[in-house]
């Protein structure tokens, strides 16, 4: 039963000494719409043996007896444990239950069982076979005949059948068997297991705030693992556990408030090998950008995550290296409500991949900001503050930026980029113009001394035409991109009825996002890069700093998750340096622009073709529905034994098939020569 054994897999917990827990669904809180289905299961077996009663042991065996006899339409009588004082005449008999490791009686009343009964005995449960060796007795007190036995899980390594059968009952019904509970694994007989997959179920965890899991582990803090997991730190999440027993962890699940079930932290976090990295020698992450010390790449973005003291002033004492504060201006700014829009997959929540802003600028008075920024400086001096300005003429560019050397900022952005301006002449208006943009940035120039770096939009077919104008009159570095003008069409992000085209961003748009800096990185006139665009992950923070980027801003990934996401990008990229012996984070940048070219020079004489791992492919036979209605036909699948072929004579090599596996079954093969 695939229902039964995937609650089994998802929601049951081993405890030591053979004890399988599974009171999420049967024993205790139990699953009505799982019973029925046990019930047809059992019904579909024991229809022909023609019982006339249904019997089974409080309290654990009524429910499925009850839904049994439901649905064969016969009375259920469940045998007591202690005979009441209202039951004068009844049939007795002891038993031993080896999970509570005690006797006790089970009764039935000598009205319910008859010579005349046929029985079908039916249980949550078949292990050492005490209880059904109980009802066996009780029938043949009353004379009645059991015509079959029926269990939702039999725990075969615990002998209960064998006493059964030698007990002269041999029909019998376990929907579940458990070969063995060892090392507190669950191994079903006929089932291959497979390993729990540790980012898949990391990804299920809401990642609260306060977490329950940790309040309720002593040892450890299996929240903040797990969360190393989601982004991408699985070998480092051990050190949060390291001194957490299966108890601990046991605790920790069962305190988790998922919606759905509980994150198998257990499982997840056992199947994690130890770091085979050395983290007492983890290197710096400090890197220049124009000129400037930071202590990290990782900046907050100018939007909605630093709009006021508090909120950078957090960020920085989580550890982030500097701000590029929200974009200040001198129009009024009011902002709509509401004014974000996502992306799920169906009708999930919480997790989107791609997000959409309608937000402007900074709503507060010009003065106020610049001595937010004062502030900031001088109560973090070694931190980055770089203040983010538009104007909409040249004499507001210029006050806007010598207010922020005045304030002691390290550095001006020239936001010539956002998609959503109320104002004409602003945003990505100004962005799309190489001219107005080199007239700013120019003006800019001439007024202060701190560096100028202007923000370019991704609102245009050739991104490098207003960098290069930026760059001709003394532009210092160029920060891309900024959001990606977009529709979304859901009724909830109406705003009174009414909708317009603004921002996209998320982890849906870094393909993009990289694209452009790989285009300004590939400029004939070389300058620093500050990349943004979907970064969630230091793997992410690191695609933009291989491609030229001495400096990467976070946006949406902070708005979704948090402050707290700068842990796990500094220690990702500090394991990574350390893995691959790389001193300086300097060395990275720009490593992977030489494998970059025009496609006309790439490799068109050899072929890479996919190789399948049939013990790991599940037969679910997607990789030959794409490469069928997608591909090149070259994918057959045996409906037999549901194993896919590949055919290599009709093979391209575009490695669909690869992508669409849902089980990671098919990899690469070595690359040869076409025929």
């Amino acid at each position: 039963m695939k229902t039964l054994i995937n609650r089994i897999l998802q929601d049951g917990r081993c405890l030591e000494g053979g004890i399988l827990k599974v009171d999420r669904f049967i024993n205790h809180q139990m699953d009505p719409c799982l019973m029925k289905q046990l019930a047809v299961e059992w019904m579909n077996h024991f229809a022909k043996d023609r019982p006339t009663k249904i019997l089974t042991v409080e309290a654990s065996g009524i429910a499925p007896a009850l839904m049994l006899g439901y649905v064969m339409e016969l009375p259920v009588v469940f045998a007591k444990k202690k005979q009441p004082s209202t039951m004068s005449d009844s049939y007795t008999t002891k038993v031993r239950s080896f999970t509570k490791q005690r006797e006790y009686m089970l009764v039935v009343s000598r009205e319910y069982l008859s010579p005349n009964d046929r029985v079908l005995f039916v249980d949550d449960f078949l292990a050492f076979g005490s209880a059904a060796l109980g009802i066996i007795e009780l029938c043949r007190q009353a004379k009645a005949e059991v015509i079959g036995m029926g269990f939702i899980i039999e725990k075969e390594f615990q002998g209960g059948r064998k006493l059964l059968n030698e007990a002269g009952v041999t029909n019998i019904d376990s929907l579940v068997i458990i070969e063995s509970l060892e090392d507190n694994q669950i191994k079903l007989k006929g089932v291959k297991t497979r390993k729990v997959n540790i980012y898949e179920e990391a990804n299920r965890c809401l990642l609260c705030q306060d977490a329950p899991c940790t309040k309720a582990c002593k040892t450890g803090d299996p929240a903040r693992a797990i969360r190393a997991i989601r982004f991408d730190n699985h070998k480092p999440a051990l050190r949060w556990v390291k001194d957490c027993t299966d108890g601990d962890l046991e605790l920790a699940e069962q305190a988790c408030i998922h919606y759905n079930w509980p994150i198998r932290i257990k499982e997840m976090l056992r199947s994690i090998h130890k770091d085979d990295v050395d983290d007492s020698n983890y290197p710096s992450l400090a890197i220049d950008f124009c000129g400037i010390r930071c202590e990290n790449p990782f900046f907050l973005a100018s939007s909605a995550v630093c709009t006021n003291y508090d909120m950078v002033s957090r960020a920085f004492e989580a550890g982030w290296a500097g701000v590029f504060y929200k974009t200040i201006c001198m129009k009024e700014i009011k902002e709509v409500s509401p004014r974000f829009d996502a992306m799920h997959n169906n009708a999930t929540h919480g997790d989107f991949y791609g997000f959409r802003n309608m937000e402007q600028l900074s709503e507060n008075p010009i003065e106020m900001d610049f001595d937010i920024l004062h502030r900031l400086k001088q109560d973090y001096p070694t931190k980055v503050v770089v203040a983010s300005i538009m104007g909409q003429s040249e004499e507001e560019w210029m006050t806007l930026a010598r207010m922020a050397e005045e304030a002691g900022c390290d550095a001006v952005e020239l936001n010539f980029s956002c998609p959503q301006m109320k104002y004409e002449g602003m945003g990505s208006d100004v962005g799309q113009s190489p001219e107005l943009v080199r007239t700013y940035t120019e003006c800019v120039k001439r007024s202060v001394k701190i560096p100028v770096i202007p923000k370019m939009t991704p609102n245009i077919t050739h991104i490098t035409e207003p960098a290069l104008a930026c760059i001709e009159v003394g532009a210092d570095a160029i920060s891309a991109i900024n959001t990606i003008k977009s529709v979304t069409m859901r009724a909830e992000a109406e705003v009174a009825g009414q909708r317009t085209i603004s921002g996209y961003s998320g982890r849906a748009v870094r393909p993009i996002a990289l694209r452009y800096v790989l285009e300004l990185a590939q400029m004939k006139k070389p300058i620093e890069l500050s990349g943004i665009g979907g970064i969630e992950t230091w793997r992410d923070a690191l695609e933009f700093i291989q491609l030229g980027c001495s400096n990467v801003q976070v946006c949406t990934a902070v708005m979704q998750y948090g402050y707290r996401i700068i842990d796990d990008l500094i220690l990702g990229l500090q394991r990574y340096m350390a893995k691959r012996g790389v001193t300086r984070l300097s060395q990275l940048v720009g490593e992977q622009l030489p494998k970059f070219m025009n496609s006309d020079h790439l490799d068109r004489d050899t072929i890479l073709y996919p190789k399948f791992d049939k013990t790991l492919c599940i037969g679910c036979g997607r990789c030959e529905v794409s490469c069928n209605d997608g591909g090149h036909q070259a994918i057959v699948f045996d409906h037999e034994t549901r194993q896919p072929r590949l055919v290599g004579t009709k093979c391209v090599g575009c490695h669909l098939c690869r992508l669409v596996c849902p089980a990671g079954a098919i990899g690469e093969s070595k690359r040869i020569n076409k025929k």
